[in-house]
């Protein structure tokens, strides 16, 4: 009976975890048909992001609509209520809801205004999606692949002049507009110097991923140039700079930030001789800031210093609660009735526009969620706590020249990647029930967390 026993006891012993690892299906092929769907469409935004708006408005519907009636919503609350960055995220949203109550304008032009902000509800919806590690994975891949392929469209404009996309006399974007394209060309940049550095850091005896850092070395060289020599896009130059920095300091510590200033330094000597598009966008710079400066106020062809200052003449006239959600329009144009200064629907600067709207509490609570998101990066490991500091990066200082998170391409960017960067911090371990009650990934490594996708 012993012997019995103990051949029942060997018989249900547990397989090994890679023997389970081999059989389990891959994440994004196991749960409910919904459930399957909700993470191909996370997946596919990132595609969709680079080629087309209408495209990622689209899929992004889609996408909601099937993480709101694949269920389990408590235990994606659960996973939304660990996560810092989540709960910063719609609390941001919560207030810009709360401005239509105070706003200035009609209902309806409130309500479309907080529509163009729901790309902060995509930032805690990504994060429940993307809590499996190869998830993340396919996500980033799909990015990259899309840009690349808008890169090669607008050098197949470039090199045939025929017009792909956007009519453009100097400029060769296909989708976007030159600010956004340039931007996607920088984080591009960055992305694959992170990729870069993974493929020469796992590269294996033979096959093709042994040369695959060739590949993403060439992407980088024909991004970079992308942005200096074919595009006027001054967002493009000034993240392409902080970017290549940042990447270096991460890889090199101290002597990246030598070889940062080295390379940035040379780069910027070397553009500002050999490519017109960017004298000419630094002449322009000069010349606004002598025009909103200068002993004699003239107005600008880009009049982005005059919305600068108009708009902080706003913001001190009501500086707690601004004057709602949707109310800046209207607002500006009253401010500028009886000048001859250009009306506008977007002061080209996110934290002036939130605290225009709701005051200087909502641009400080949008500096505290990047600031959040920047130093929670430290808890994240490898490429994720560079894709992490990258996202944060691109945002904070492209917010400085543009209103990105009103835009739809900007705002997505955003998302997308603080969801893929940021979900593995829903599943840091905790103490207590909580803990018993919702086990970390790394019990299950192989797990797809279907209770929460």
């Amino acid at each position: 009976m012993g012997a019995n026993l103990h051949h029942e006891v060997k018989r249900r012993r547990p397989e090994p975890e890679l023997a389970r690892s081999q059989i389990e299906p891959p994440c994004y092929a196991a749960g409910t048909p919904l459930e399957r769907t909700t993470r191909w469409l996370a997946v596919l935004t990132g595609f969709s992001i680079p080629l087309s708006t209408s495209f990622s408005e689209i899929v992004t519907g889609l996408f909601m609509a099937c993480w709101l009636l694949s269920g389990n919503l408590s235990a994606k609350w659960n996973v939304i209520r660990r996560n810092i960055v989540a709960l910063l995220s719609l609390i941001l949203f919560g207030l810009l809801l709360a401005g239509m109550s105070w706003s200035s304008e009609t209902w309806e032009s409130a309500g479309r205004c907080v529509l163009k902000y729901r790309e902060l509800i995509y930032v805690p919806m990504f994060i429940v999606v993307f809590r499996d590690p190869r998830l993340r994975g396919l996500a980033t891949y799909s990015y990259i692949v899309a840009a690349t392929i808008l890169l090669a469209l607008s050098y197949g404009e470039w090199l045939s002049g025929a017009d792909f996309g956007i009519s453009s006399t100097n400029d060769y974007v296909i989708a976007k507009d030159r600010i956004i394209h340039s931007l996607m060309m920088a984080f591009l940049v960055y992305l694959s110097a992170v990729e870069f550095g993974q493929a020469r850091s796992r590269a294996p005896s033979g096959g093709w991923q042994r040369h695959a850092h060739w590949l993403y070395a060439g992407i980088m060289a024909l991004a970079a140039y992308n942005i200096l020599f074919m595009v006027q896009g001054r967002t493009g130059y000034l993240l392409l700079g902080a970017l290549v920095t940042l990447f270096l300091c991460q890889r090199l510590g101290k002597r990246g930030v030598a070889i940062a200033c080295l390379v940035v330094g040379a780069t910027a000597w070397g553009a500002l001789t050999f490519s017109t598009l960017i004298r000419a966008r630094v002449d322009q710079t000069i010349a606004q800031i002598r025009n909103q400066f200068g002993p004699q106020r003239r107005h600008s062809p880009d009049p982005r210093l005059e919305f600068y200052a108009n708009t902080l003449r706003l913001i001190g006239r009501h500086p707690l609660c601004g004057t709602g959600t949707g109310s800046f329009r209207a607002e500006y144009a009253r401010l500028v009735a009886d000048t001859q200064d250009i009306p506008t629907s977007d002061p080209h600067n996110e934290y002036m526009h939130l605290a225009a709207q709701v005051g200087l509490p909502g641009a400080g609570l949008f500096i505290a969620l990047l600031a959040v998101q920047w130093f929670a990066a430290r808890r994240l490991t490898g490429s994720e706590m560079q894709m992490g500091r990258g996202i944060v990066l691109t945002i904070a200082l492209g917010s400085l020249f543009n209103s990105l998170i009103l835009s739809m391409t900007g705002g997505l960017i955003y998302a997308y990647f603080s969801g893929v960067a940021f979900a593995g911090l829903a599943d840091e371990p905790e103490t207590g029930a909580s803990q018993a009650d919702n086990p970390p990934a790394a019990v299950e490594p192989n797990s797809c967390q279907r209770s929460a996708a």
